[in-house]
């Protein structure tokens, strides 16, 4: 381990107190996000593709499902009543849901409708108002402690790609430090090549990596029914965190066998790509038609359930509104802080009452089991990312023999800390330890720590820790080899 520079070591401590006086948003319970940390990308035992969190990383037994709700469209009075704070709470503590999709109109619609006296407009003809609508479910998401997806709510967002690069670049600059936070950058690509889907995510995904390393979600051609399409064709992801959606509508799309025509079901392509050790996420999927409307089928219902059950597969279901649709999932009496179901509603709610009642903050003893598979990543399958970065932290120790020596980063009567072998190491008192990347986004916090804490799953590269507790608030810049 080579020692900091001055400058190096001045510029971490700079980029702490920006991080210490920035005024962050405070949680207000113990959610999804604090027990299973960020959401990240992964391959099981079997080489499948599934989501993780941060806390326990890529292993068997620690995949990921959360499950939630997805706000309508943000043009309509009947769905912006729940674009609020209480809205979004009011859904936590009435149908337990841990993660809430906030699906913003992208151009210039304009459906003649007024919302607490704002004439609503698509973000190409109102971004101040449209920014501020995402920027409330956001804070209300963080705040419940649950995930929230930023979604670019578009079917032709590729030919929006100026205006997407700079939304998502102010997003992910004001919320890309909070493990909540999921991009989702093309909604439903319509009937277009995956080329031109994938040119389009590549870059808007590199702003996005300017400033957060959180999940982001591309769709896929044909409503986001081809998730296949991406197999040995992968959009460009320095972090490879990177998902690929499927929606469905139980009454319309199949999850098994060919249709009568030919064509494969939806479920059977969502398949080979998660058996192709792609990560698949359902964005959006409705009980009914396809077009919003219709009865709900119970029977078809459940075998779809029983499908993304089987893959672990999170989802969000459309939709948290009182539109006359048969999929709205609150009557039309319903308001942002009582709310009556409908049939899809009740449907949907038994679905989620089986998510936790409670959640417990990633402790140290699990976060450190994790690690110690982190480092046998070739028996676990790890994600090829991880096997990468393994790879190189293996090279580099090997053609440095100074990078298992300590540096001492604190020493009192209470507790001493030093940094070696990747890993930091904290003798005495427990303290919470936070993990920052040099942009200031928060890779990792542990409470509770005392002993060894590796870090050896992080790519390799400069880190800033910071550890604090009984008193103490130290900040350091770490380097991973």
């Amino acid at each position: 381990m080579k020692t900091l520079t001055i400058s190096a070591f001045l510029s971490s401590l700079a980029l702490c107190a920006t991080l210490a006086t920035a005024q962050d948003i405070t949680p207000t319970r113990v959610g999804p996000v604090s027990q299973y940390g960020q959401l990240m990308t992964g391959k099981n035992s079997q080489g499948q593709g599934r989501i993780y969190g941060s806390c326990e990383g890529v292993k068997d037994g620690a995949e990921v499902q959360v499950r939630g709700m997805s706000l309508y469209w943000s043009l309509m009075p009947q769905a912006l009543e729940f674009w609020s704070e209480e809205g979004i709470s009011t859904m936590v503590n009435d149908m337990k849901i841990q993660i809430v999709r906030a699906a913003m109109a992208t151009g210039n619609e304009d459906w003649k409708g007024e919302w607490n006296g704002i004439q609503l407009k698509g973000y190409a003809s109102d971004p101040n108002n449209q920014k501020q609508f995402m920027k409330t479910v956001v804070e209300a998401a963080i705040k419940n402690d649950i995930y929230v997806i930023i979604d670019w709510h578009s079917h032709e967002a590729h030919k929006q790609t100026d205006a997407a690069k700079g939304f998502f670049k102010e997003m992910a600059e004001a919320y890309g430090k909070y493990d909540n936070v999921i991009f989702e950058v093309y909604n439903e690509p319509q009937q277009i090549p995956w080329s031109d889907v994938k040119n389009y995510a590549n870059q808007v995904i590199e702003v996005i990596r300017q400033y957060s390393d959180n999940l982001v979600l591309v769709g896929n051609p044909s409503w986001d029914q081809n998730p296949s399409d991406a197999i040995g064709n992968e959009v460009n992801d320095p972090k490879k965190n990177t998902a690929y959606t499927l929606h469905y509508y139980a009454n319309s799309h199949n999850w098994e066998g060919n249709y009568s025509w030919g064509g494969e079901s939806e479920g059977v392509k969502g398949e080979k790509a998660i058996k192709a050790g792609l990560s698949v996420f359902i964005s959006e999927w409705g009980t009914g038609n396809a077009d919003g409307k219709g009865t709900p089928d119970q029977g078809r219902n459940q075998s779809w359930q029983e499908y993304v059950n089987k893959y672990q597969l999170s989802w969000a279901n459309w939709s948290a509104s009182k539109i006359s649709e048969g999929t709205a999932a609150f009557e039309g009496s319903s308001t942002k802080t009582s709310l009556q179901y409908t049939t899809s509603g009740n449907l949907v709610k038994g679905y989620l009452s089986t998510n936790p009642d409670s959640y417990t903050k990633c402790a140290a003893n699990s976060n450190s089991n994790n690690n110690n598979q982190s480092q046998g990543d070739s028996n676990n399958n790890q994600n090829q990312n991880e096997n990468n970065n393994q790879g190189n932290n293996n090279q580099n120790n090997n053609q440095n023999g100074n990078n298992n020596t300590a540096i001492s980063m604190q020493t009192n009567l209470n507790f001493n800390v030093t940094f070696s072998g990747n890993a930091l190491h904290i003798a005495g008192s427990p303290m919470t330890v936070e993990i920052f990347s040099t942009k200031g986004n928060k890779l990792m916090a542990v409470d509770n720590v005392s002993g060894t804490l590796s870090l050896a799953k992080l790519p390799v590269g400069m880190y800033v820790a910071k550890v604090r507790g009984n008193g103490t608030n130290m900040v350091r810049a770490i380097q991973i080899k």
